[in-house]
């Protein structure tokens, strides 16, 4: 049971619409703003998003009966 399992299909659909839109723009817009002799830089951290979108994703998964297979590690 995933953390987005309460969610319709539709608002999944929006959801990962949203984030992917919200990457794209904390990837592409201007990451500095400066005023006078001020200046301000704004932070990428996209971890989090990424992170969103990937569960998102496999909830989607999970509902079309897609099996997510993860490494297989030896120890």
């Amino acid at each position: 049971m995933g953390i987005y399992s309460h969610h319709t299909v539709e608002q999944l659909h929006q959801l990962r619409d949203t984030l992917t839109q919200s990457l794209h723009d904390r990837l592409t817009k201007a990451t500095t703003a400066a005023s006078g002799d001020r200046r301000v830089q704004f932070d990428q951290q996209t971890a989090e998003i990424r992170k969103e979108i990937a569960a998102v994703c496999a909830e989607l998964d999970v509902r079309a009966g897609t099996h997510v297979h993860r490494p297989i590690y030896l120890v």
